[in-house]
């Protein structure tokens, strides 16, 4: 999947939970933030070809790499709160109405606020790794593993349903976002309708409608 899928999926996944009626738009920002966290190993790229074939999906898509960052955005956002800081820049910069978070700032400091935030960050970014095993191939590339065990094995999982720049997946999730946006009272039930539309669009694109 690439960065805008991976994001949406996240985003889906804390309205699909409830996250926002409960701890505020700071956890929905979390989970779409960090869905995109274990793509960090592709900075290579920059650097090297040959570097980044060998370590993408490797170094920053194991549990070692999503444990040890989870912590890092935790930490720093129970630290600092710099989504906080964030959304009040844009806030400002877009003349956006400033709301009440039912996010409290007392349950930001306490050892519960630390745990939600490391909670969403690692059930996020694990939840990338499936999404990026059934996303490969296609247009001659190669099916590209995801070692999950890594650095203590280099066993590779891939299952490839569609084939990576497939348009699908990225209609059906802007869509229930933009639905979401139109309906915002009905943001749970759509972003859960959203998220079982695009599992029924990998099945059938595996079983039904193979490429």
């Amino acid at each position: 999947m690439t960065t805008p899928e991976h994001t949406m999926v996240g985003i889906h996944s804390a309205f699909a939970l409830g996250l926002h009626r409960r701890y505020g738009w700071q956890s929905v920002a979390m989970a779409g933030i960090a869905s995109n966290v274990p793509d960090w190993d592709g900075i290579a790229m920059f650097v090297d070809m040959a570097r980044f074939e060998s370590i993408h999906r490797v170094w920053g898509h194991n549990f070692v790499s999503i444990l040890l960052t989870s912590i890092l955005l935790a930490v720093t956002q129970f630290r600092w709160d710099w989504l906080g800081r964030i959304g009040r820049l844009f806030a400002d910069r877009f003349s956006i109405p400033k709301q009440d978070s039912p996010y409290s700032l007392t349950a930001a400091r306490s050892n519960f606020g630390f745990l939600l935030f490391f909670g969403i960050a690692f059930a996020a970014q694990t939840v990338h790794l499936p999404c990026d095993m059934v996303v490969s191939g296609g247009s001659g590339l190669n099916d590209w593993s995801v070692e999950p065990w890594w650095p203590f094995s280099d066993v590779g999982y891939v299952y490839p349903m569609i084939p990576w720049g497939d348009p699908g997946p990225t209609l059906i999730l802007m869509s229930g976002a933009v639905i979401a946006a139109k309906w915002p009272h009905r943001t749970i039930i759509i972003s859960r309708s959203t998220i079982g539309a695009l599992l029924v669009y990998l099945l059938v694109r595996r079983f039904v409608t193979p490429v």
